[in-house]
C-alpha cells in the first residue's frame, strides 16, 4: 500500500555515476581508464522541509516511502531486538565501521533530527579523519561531489543507528573521494580496530581501472581485506546503482563488492503490506508492516516510474574479470538478460552459464527510491535542507552491516566474513532469506542478468528475514 499525496517538489540525483529522471537518452558508457574515482551508490528525492499528512506538503507524493520503524516490521528484526533486551539494547557492545569521503558538518545535527522524527534512541557517532577533515564550501570544483557524499553519510549513518540503536558508528572519513584516500581510511580503521562490521556504500567499475598487485590502491586495499578478515571483520560493500553494466560496455563488477572477501549487497523494490484501515497517509505514522514482496530493483521494469517519466536507478550485480569465484560460488549460473530496445518487450534470456569470476551479489536489501526509506539531510544552500526517500544499494551496505552488528551480539562473538554461511543449506534457501525471482538488472537497452529461483546475479541470495537468520550466523 503506498502513501499518495502531493507532488515531488524535487529530485536530487548527485550520483557521481548512475541516472538522472529519464529524459529518453540511454545510459552513458564510459571508457576504461588507468584510474578511477569511487562513485557513491545513493539516489534521492526532495520531500519538503516538514513531513506532512497526505495532499500536504512533505508527504511521499506518488511514491511508496517507509520509516525506520516499517522496515524494522518488514524484515522482521522485532524479535531479536527482544532477544537482545529490547530495541533500545540492540547493538550494545559492537561497533560499525562507515566508509565515507569529504566528511559532512552537519552530521551529527541531523542525526539527531532523524532520531527524534521518529522517536529513536540517541546515537553513539563518532567522526573520525584520519588525514584530517577538509572545509567543506559545497561551491568549488568538487562541489556536487561533496554534497553527493554529505547525502551518503547521510544515509549511512542514520539507518546504521536505526536498525542498531545501541551501536557505536564509527564515521570514518577520507580526505577527498580517490581510492587511494579511501584505502589509507580503511587501513587506519585496521591499524586501530575501530570496529567488527564495515560497510562501504561506494564502488568503482572494473572496467575503468587496471586491477591487478601493480596498481598500488588496489594492492593495499585487498591486502586491507585480507588482514580484516582474519581478524574477524565482517565486511559488506554495494553493488552498485546503473546496473550490471555500471555504465560500462558490458556488464562490469564493481570494486570492492566483487572482492570475495567483502559481501556484495544488491538491491530490490520491496513492497510492504499494511493492515486495513491502517494510517499509511502520513511519513511521521509509522503503520504496523508486515513483508509482501520483492523484485529486482530496476527502474525500466517499474510500471508506475515508468508510466511517470521517472528513472532512478538499477541494481548493480555481476561477474568479476579479476577475482574468481569463490568455492560457494562455483556451482552458481547466471542467467544472462539483453534489452535491445527501451521497453520491456526487447528483453530476452540467455542460456545459463557459470561465470569465472565473483559475482557482486551475495545478498539484497530494499533499495529502490520507490520503497525508498526516509531521512533528514541539512548541510548546504547548494540542495534543500529537509526529509528525503533515500535508495540505492547504499541503503542496503549499512543496514545488512547493522544486521551483522545484531548477530554479533547475539551470538557473544565476532562473526567475521560469515558469506558462506550465507550460501551453506543451514541459510539458502530457508525462510531466513527472502528469495527473489522477479526481475532483472539489464537497462534498456543494454544487458544484465535475470533474477531466477535460489541464487542469481541480480539478487543474490535474497533479503534477510532477520528473526530466523541471525540465530543461524
Amino acid at each position: 500500500m503506498a502513501r499518495h499525496g502531493a507532488l515531488i517538489t524535487a529530485v536530487a540525483s548527485l550520483m557521481v555515476v548512475g541516472f538522472l529522471p529519464m529524459t529518453g537518452g540511454a545510459v552513458p558508457v564510459v571508457a576504461a581508464v588507468s584510474s578511477a574515482v569511487d562513485h557513491v551508490d545513493l539516489q534521492s528525492v526532495y520531500l519538503g522541509p516538514t513531513l506532512g499528512s497526505s495532499g500536504a506538503p512533505g508527504s511521499c507524493g506518488v511514491l511508496q516511502c517507509y520509516t525506520p520503524q516499517e522496515i524494522q516490521n518488514g524484515y522482521d528484526y522485532n524479535p531479536i531486538y527482544n532477544a537482545l533486551g529490547g530495541y533500545a539494547n540492540a547493538g550494545r557492545g559492537e561497533t560499525i565501521v562507515i566508509f565515507d569521503a569529504f566528511g559532512d558538518p552537519a552530521v551529527a545535527e541531523n542525526l539527531e533530527v532523524f532520531d527524534q522524527t521518529f522517536g529513536l534512541p540517541s546515537a553513539h557517532l563518532n567522526v573520525i579523519c584520519p588525514q584530517g577533515c577538509p572545509a567543506l564550501d559545497y561551491a568549488g570544483p568538487n562541489g556536487a561531489d561533496e554534497a553527493s557524499w554529505a547525502e551518503e553519510i547521510t544515509l549511512d549513518t542514520q539507518y546504521s543507528h536505526a536498525m542498531a540503536p545501541a551501536a557505536t558508528i564509527d564515521l570514518v572519513v577520507s580526505w577527498n573521494d580517490s581510492n587511494g584516500a579511501i584505502a589509507n581510511a580503511e587501513q587506519y580503521a585496521l591499524a586501530h580496530h575501530l570496529g567488527n562490521v564495515w560497510s562501504q556504500s561506494f564502488g568503482t567499475p572494473e572496467c575503468t581501472f587496471t586491477p591487478g598487485p601493480a596498481n598500488p590502491w588496489f594492492a593495499q586495499n585487498n591486502e586491507i581485506f585480507q588482514k580484516a578478515v582474519s581478524e574477524g571483520i565482517t565486511i559488506f560493500a554495494s553493488a552498485g546503482d546503473a546496473g550490471a553494466q555500471l555504465g560500462c560496455t558490458g556488464p562490469s563488477a564493481s570494486y570492492p563488492a566483487d572482492n570475495p572477501l567483502n559481501i556484495a549487497v544488491t538491491g530490490t523494490y520491496l513492497d510492504l503490506r499494511f493492515a486495513p484501515g491502517a494510517n499509511v497517509s502520513s511519513p511521521l505514522v509509522s503503520a504496523p508492516a508486515r513483508y509482501g514482496h520483492e523484485t529486482t530493483w530496476n527502474d525500466f521494469e517499474n510500471a508506475t516510474l515508468a508510466a511517470d517519466g521517472l528513472i532512478f536507478g538499477v541494481t548493480g550485480g555481476a561477474p568479476s574479470d579479476y577475482f574468481a569465484a569463490p568455492t560457494y560460488q562455483q556451482v552458481q549460473r547466471v542467467t544472462p538478460y539483453t534489452c535491445t530496445g527501451s521497453t520491456p518487450a526487447t528483453c530476452s534470456a540467455g542460456a545459463p552459464y557459470h561465470p569465472f569470476g565473483k559475482v557482486s551479489a551475495d545478498v539484497a536489501y530494499d533499495g529502490g527510491v520507490d520503497g525508498g526509506v526516509l531521512a533528514y539531510m541539512n548541510f548546504t544552500t547548494l540542495i534543500p535542507g529537509g526529509y528525503y526517500i533515500f535508495g540505492g544499494t547504499s541503503a542496503g551496505s549499512p543496514q545488512w552491516a547493522a544486521i551483522a552488528a545484531l548477530a554479533d551480539q547475539f551470538h557473544h562473538t565476532a562473526l567475521g566474513d560469515f558469506a558462506a554461511i550465507l550460501y551453506s543449506r543451514a541459510v539458502a534457501g530457508t525462510p531466513a532469506l527472502h528469495d527473489v525471482t522477479v526481475g532483472s538488472n539489464a537497462v534498456e537497452p543494454g544487458v544484465g542478468f535475470l533474477a531466477t529461483p535460489g541464487w542469481d546475479a541480480a539478487s543474490g541470495l535474497g533479503s534477510p528475514n532477520v528473526a530466523i537468520l541471525v540465530p543461524l550466523l
